[in-house]
């Protein structure tokens, strides 16, 4: 019990913690951030013009001036007291025609003095020359740190049930491995039966804790069958766990995994109070 109880304080103190609101960028990603900040910068201060020329031609249509003129319009030359690096991701691949690309998603938290802004950005880097892929603007209605947070507070019973689940199954994943690493097993069985209690957990149940969607996934690995994530710090909460299946078969087989040496002591016991029994009768 001492045991289940430190394992739950653990998790407590998993979502206790204060999450980092602000990420670093590395140096190879800095050119593009840079170049991102300064075609935010321009939308902020009116200059859309400017800002359309650093659109790849390829997106750049009437209907994504339009979203950028209007984002403008609304935030009305207003001047910016910080910005929050909330996202940082690269990819780079090779096509056979074009060459060498990367591809940035960044992501930015502004904050005005009434109120904040996330600004997400997808830019191309070829030959060293960057362009906006993508480009969105959404006014916050609190700051990240407080939309995403983890929090008990409003949730449905739906949310208190997996996080339940999410206690639980590690719990009984951890005890189960425990029980069979203690019992009497060949140190081959053991290993085998601790990769199968550790990672056979299917299917995958997963929630959105900010906004309860549900999703399921059948065919995935967990170590301990359960998880908490947070992909972006723009991004809510994500908890899954896992069906234990591995656990539950061994539960179910544990008794005819027992080594057949405790099954041949028996049998000699029983021999022995045989043949001590004749003695006892030739004697008399």
């Amino acid at each position: 019990m001492r045991k289940y109880f430190l394992y739950l304080l653990l998790l407590t103190g998993l979502f206790g913690c204060n999450f980092p609101t602000e990420l670093p960028v590395s140096d190879s990603a800095k050119p593009a951030d840079k170049f991102s900040r300064t075609f935010i910068d321009k939308i902020i201060s009116g200059q859309t013009e400017s800002a359309f020329a650093d659109i790849n031609p390829e997106v750049l249509n009437d209907k994504a001036k339009e979203f950028i003129t209007n984002a403008s319009r609304n935030i009305n030359g207003a001047t910016p007291k910080k910005y929050r690096v909330v996202e940082a991701n690269w990819t780079s691949g090779v096509f056979t025609k074009t060459g060498k690309f990367t591809n940035y998603r960044l992501g930015y938290e502004y904050e005005f003095e009434k109120g904040n802004i996330l600004f997400t950005t997808v830019i191309n880097e070829k030959d060293g020359k960057f362009l906006v892929a993508s480009f969105n603007g959404e006014f916050l209605p609190a700051p990240l740190s407080e939309l995403t947070k983890f929090t008990l507070t409003g949730k449905s019973v739906l949310n208190y049930i997996f996080l339940v689940f999410c206690i639980l199954v590690p719990l009984f994943i951890l005890t189960t491995l425990i029980v069979m690493l203690f019992s009497k097993m060949t140190i081959k069985k053991k290993i085998i039966w601790s990769l199968i209690i550790l990672l056979v957990s299917l299917p995958k149940f997963l929630i959105n804790w900010g906004n309860g969607q549900l999703d399921f996934s059948l065919l995935n690995i967990s170590l301990l069958g359960s998880g908490f994530s947070k992909p972006t710090l723009y991004s809510a909460w994500l908890l899954s766990f896992h069906i234990p299946i591995g656990a539950i078969v061994y539960w179910f087989k544990r008794k005819s995994l027992l080594p057949e040496i405790v099954q041949d002591d028996s049998e000699t016991v029983d021999n022995d109070n045989i043949i001590g029994n004749e003695t006892t009768k030739n004697e008399e």
